[in-house]
């Protein structure tokens, strides 16, 4: 919807705050092309950019009601609910946007109001009275809200390009962030940013910031249930509940004043709420997916199908090899960070034609997390049970041999998190090591690195391994997937929706049982797995997403819904034996910064040109490392 920027300047000492914050305001309007709004005091600087959604005329923010200042980036699906409540306690309202109800939500409950908001959203409230700053980001996280010290102040903004663009901010290398992108593509944790000084509030929190005390006070209020197995209810119980949640979930997302559109890939997901929009919608749906000339990599077929089936008007861009690495260096500038997922550019360039037509889409991030998209990690529990129950007799070739047992694993001594790491990693902990210079090695800690998973596994007690593994990919591997969005549509000025992680979808699938997620094509499958691994049974043997596909057989043709999860992927073996790769990791201002082992970056550039890589990890990897390469170039040196 929008960009947010403030600096909070607790002892008036920074007096050219108005115009840094102008300026930066200004480098941010793409997220907000349509207007922009300032509120400055002595302790104060507030600055936002609009993307006009809703009231197109009357919206515009900082929103003032008495000794209450807000400005807020993203939805709020129920605020028409809200205000009517408010309404009935006495309160006026002047416009039909839901950023109007914030500040008056917050005068009638005080803190609680945010429990009230369901959407997505990142919010600055400032009481002139209590000289309080809150700083407020949605259960999920689907809307991205950084902050930093700097000078002994606090600076905060919808995206880290306005914090480090600060006069004064110091551009160092968080080295963690760094081996946890190499590990999980991603660096975990909302304390852990690629720039040293720069965080999150974290996702369903508020920062409450005291301007007197110069003091935060971090403050949570949701976080994801843990998951059970109960078998309490039947699967017709489970369906019927998941559709009408789902329904309503689309039909509140669908909330607009301009048109909406969906981004849909072809897969099982995007198609599902394709289909529901084109139910619900009173409009002409459009719909918008990336095509690729690799056709082993290409699902454009699959959506054109759904498109036709649904009867929306489908509008595709193609992506090739040229164009992505003539892109390399436009595309982390943008970021402001190595890109986590080869598919970020063509999210852009499919945003910059979404642009010419909608300013909304809906898109289907979530549902793996959640409903069991990612089965080979979210059975990998499978595996290792198996492996723990036959402790030491794995040192038997023949056991090894009979049930496919992990002979590198000790199953005895080593628990699940350590098998979990073993399976789930880009570059493995050792590559990482080897990987470096000894000097930079010395700046790495490898147990912060994990700790956001470890911590996830140890903060629900009572799930089992399989849960476990649920609950690691929605807190630590979704904020991945919604930071790209967020940023790639809204550097298009294109607000992107996700219905699938509307809160009540989540507190249900949480409580839904793994069988119904993940499930056994029979029992003699179930049988016949013990003798394989969940590598290769995977999808086989077992039916992922399986709540979700039986969602689908209603919705879309009976093929398509049974369909297997191809993900978006790209052909980055080929891509990535590109000159221009090479001459990126070889030339002369690489060797000299003395950042990586060149020797260990030329194994990996070879292996890539071997041909034997079924799922393109070698080139993966070899992507990777060019993108810290030209960040480092473009942000550090």
């Amino acid at each position: 919807m929008c960009s947010i920027l403030g600096i909070i300047d607790f002892k008036n000492n920074d007096n050219r705050k108005e115009k840094n914050i102008r300026k930066i305001n200004l480098s941010l309007s793409h997220r907000g092309p349509d207007d922009d709004g300032y509120f400055f005091d002595e302790y104060v600087a507030l600055a936002f950019n609009r993307l006009s959604i809703l009231d197109l005329e009357k919206g515009n923010q900082p929103v003032i009601n008495k000794h209450v200042i807000s400005i807020f980036n993203g939805e709020i699906y129920n605020f028409k609910n809200i205000r009517n409540e408010l309404e009935t306690l006495g309160h006026k309202f002047l416009t039909n946007s839901d950023s109007e109800i914030i500040p008056a939500a917050y005068l009638q409950w005080g803190m609680e109001c945010v429990k009230k908001f369901e959407g997505m959203f990142a919010i600055s409230l400032y009481d002139l009275r209590k000289k309080k700053v809150f700083l407020i980001r949605d259960r999920v996280g689907i809307k991205p809200l950084y902050y930093a010290r700097i000078n002994g102040n606090l600076l905060f903004c919808s995206e880290i390009k306005g914090i480090i663009s600060y006069p004064n901010f110091e551009k160092k290398i968080n080295y963690n962030a760094i081996a946890s992108y190499l590990a999980f593509r991603y660096p975990s944790d909302n304390n852990n940013n690629f720039f040293k000084f720069i965080k999150r509030v974290d996702p369903g929190s508020y920062l409450e910031i005291d301007l007197i005390k110069n003091n935060i006070k971090n403050v949570n209020f949701w976080s994801i249930p843990e998951v059970e197995d109960f078998d309490n209810f039947s699967e017709k119980y489970y369906f019927e509940k998941l559709e009408n949640l789902l329904i309503s979930s689309v039909k509140s997302h669908l909330i607009s004043d301009v048109p909406v559109g969906v981004l849909l890939s072809g897969g099982l997901d995007s198609s599902i709420i394709s289909s529901i929009v084109s139910k619900k919608a009173n409009r002409n749906l459009k719909t918008f997916s990336v095509s690729f000339s690799e056709k082993q990599y290409d699902e454009s077929v699959k959506a054109k199908i759904i498109s036709k089936h649904i009867g929306s008007e489908h509008i595709e861009v193609n992506v090739g090899k040229r164009e992505f690495l003539d892109n390399l260096e436009n595309i982390i500038n943008i970021k402001t960070s190595p890109i986590s997922i080869p598919h970020e550019y063509p999210i852009y360039k499919l945003s910059k034609k979404i642009r010419e037509s909608v300013k909304v889409v809906l898109s289907g991030e979530g549902a793996d997390e959640f409903f069991g998209g990612y089965a080979r990690m979210q059975k990998s529990a499978f595996d290792y049970n198996k492996g723990k129950f036959f402790g030491g007799l794995n040192k038997y070739k023949i056991i090894n041999s009979l049930f496919n047992i992990d002979k590198s694993f000790d199953f005895k001594n080593d628990n699940y998190l350590k098998y979990f790491f073993s399976k789930y990693n880009w570059f493995s902990f050792n590559e990482i090591n080897n990987l470096f210079r000894k000097e930079i090695i010395k700046e790495i800690s490898f147990n912060a690195v994990q700790n956001p998973w470890i911590n996830t596994s140890m903060k629900y007690t009572n799930s089992d391994n399989y849960s476990k593994a649920f609950l690691m990919f929605q807190e630590n591997h979704l904020q991945c997937l919604l930071d790209r969005l967020d940023i790639m549509t809204m550097a298009n000025s294109v607000e992107a929706r996700v219905p699938f992680l509307d809160h009540k979808i989540i507190e249900f699938i949480n409580k839904v049982p793994f069988k119904y997620k993940i499930k056994w094509r029979s029992n003699i499958y179930k049988f016949i797995s013990i003798f394989s691994n969940n590598h290769t049974f995977s999808e086989k043997y077992d039916e992922n997403k399986y709540l979700l596909r039986e969602l689908g057989a209603k919705y879309l043709p009976e093929k398509m819904a049974k369909e297997k999860k191809l993900g978006f992927p790209l052909p980055m073996n080929n891509w990535m034996r590109d000159e221009k790769i090479k001459d990126i990791l070889f030339d002369k201002k690489t060797k000299e910064r003395g950042f990586f082992n060149i020797k260990e970056i030329n194994n990996l550039f070879n292996h890539n040109n071997d041909g034997i890589d079924p799922y393109d990890f070698s080139g993966k990897k070899v992507w990777m490392l060019t993108n810290i390469e030209l960040w480092i170039r473009q942000f550090i040196d």
